[in-house]
């Protein structure tokens, strides 16, 4: 084990006043990051300024001296990142300041520009080797962007540990009323959705933790006395053999869960065997009930497909929100009906809408002649998919239509869902 360092590193998450509640569960990937450091002996701090609407040297008063800075972006809330940085430069011009998370990932020269460092991909592993350039005064570096490859072993990773930093308690999510923990059992995703902004980061293929690894995690937090618990995983069903060998190991646990998966993947055996381990609730992708809109979306699924998945997990005890965008390119009227036709079928729990966004690293961004898109939104602190009371960012202009058109199909889906009972996700003990 390594003597203790003497550099000192402050990770910071930053707030979204776009949002209702910017406090739902602690900044994971922030604790990962700054779990795997610790094991190296450098000296961490974690710095959740989510929840507050501080200016930005109220922000500054609040975090302290420091040697490196590391910020989490996002697309939304970078310009005010920037912002505090500057500041932050003028107390402490000696510090350095490294970029990762999303907005990093997407567009690491333009961040460059703001940070001295930017980190794209999975940060972990390089950020210690970027801590370790930094003790040996490499610190001024001209190989400023670092591209992280996608961590193959997930189980060599330790557990990211909210205790530690005192991030495990006072955040709002909640599974039946219960406060819960959130955790990842896998990263990445096979598919290649062309609105995805879960794709910005790039991470590879879908990679998992194995089921023991998973296990463990869980009952680590049970310890701690926790009971109720999320997934975070893009597709939680990625694996079928994996999801029940999962199952069966919580199942003596007698914890409750929720989960994200794939219509496709919700067959009657995984549903039966998920709700026996205590899953409550599953979050499921349908973006259209158009398939001409799922092709153009590169969903890789069916309406048939969702129609059946749905149904599995209903016929199990298991609640199901629907997520849906409208006005991705190709969008019109007809799709429109045809989806909205078809709802009442699903017989869902809850959903919610989302205007389409071209979030920067998305192929929307990427190539928009290709979709027929004419104009993007240059304000990036509109790229707001669920904004205060319902509001959203419409923030993209295509051949065929505009933010018009969009503003008018969000609220015929929001329209909807009230006339058929069907629960906005805020507003159910299954917060989003």
């Amino acid at each position: 084990m390594p003597a203790k360092r003497d550099l000192r590193i402050a990770l910071v998450n930053m707030p979204v006043p776009e949002i209702e509640d910017d406090r739902r569960q602690p900044p994971g990937g922030l604790v990962s990051l700054g779990t795997y450091a610790a094991l190296f002996q450098y000296d961490v701090t974690l710095h959740d300024l989510s929840g507050s609407r501080l200016q930005v040297g109220e922000m500054c008063s609040l975090l302290p001296e420091a040697d490196v800075f590391g910020f989490s972006t996002y697309t939304v809330t970078y310009q005010d990142t920037v912002a505090l940085v500057k500041e932050l430069r003028r107390r402490q011009p000696e510090a350095i300041f490294v970029a990762g998370g999303a907005h990093a990932s997407a567009l690491p020269d333009d961040v460059a520009r703001d940070f001295d460092f930017v980190v794209c991909g999975e940060g972990e592993h390089v950020f210690v080797d970027l801590l370790r350039r930094i003790e040996l005064g490499q610190g001024r570096s001209d190989r400023k962007v670092l591209c992280a490859e996608p961590i193959q072993d997930l189980d060599s990773l330790p557990f990211p540990d909210f205790y530690k930093f005192g991030v495990a308690d006072g955040y709002t999510r909640r599974l039946n009323g219960l406060p819960v923990i959130s955790l990842d059992s896998s990263r990445g995703c096979e598919y290649r959705c062309r609105f995805c902004n879960s794709r910005v980061s790039e991470r590879g293929k879908w990679r998992m933790r194995s089921a023991q690894s998973v296990f463990a995690e869980v009952a680590w937090h049970c310890g701690h006395g926790w009971k109720s618990f999320r997934f975070n995983d893009d597709n939680f069903l990625a694996d079928k053999d994996r999801t029940l060998r999962i199952c069966n190991l919580l199942e003596p646990l007698k914890i409750e869960f929720r989960i994200f998966g794939r219509a496709q993947s919700l067959d009657s055996e995984t549903c039966r065997s998920l709700a026996r381990a205590g899953c409550r609730h599953i979050g499921v992708g349908i973006e259209s009930l158009s398939d001409s809109m799922l092709r153009r979306m590169g969903k890789g699924t069916r309406v048939s497909q969702i129609r059946v998945g749905v149904r599995a997990a209903r016929d199990a005890g298991i609640k199901v929100r629907g997520f849906f965008i409208c006005g991705f390119p190709g969008e019109s009227e007809q799709t429109m009906d045809e989806s909205l036709e078809r709802l009442p079928d699903l017989g869902l729990d809850e959903a919610v809408v989302y205007p389409c966004i071209p979030y920067p690293g998305t192929d929307l961004f990427v190539r928009p002649q290709r979709y027929g898109i004419t104009w993007i939104d240059p304000d990036t602190s509109k790229f707001v998919q669920v904004g205060v009371n319902r509001s959203a960012g419409f923030v993209m202009r295509t051949e065929t239509f505009g933010p018009d058109e969009v503003r008018g199909w969000h609220a015929r889906y929001i329209k909807a869902f009230q006339s058929l009972g069907i629960a906005w996700s805020s507003e159910t003990e299954f917060a989003i």
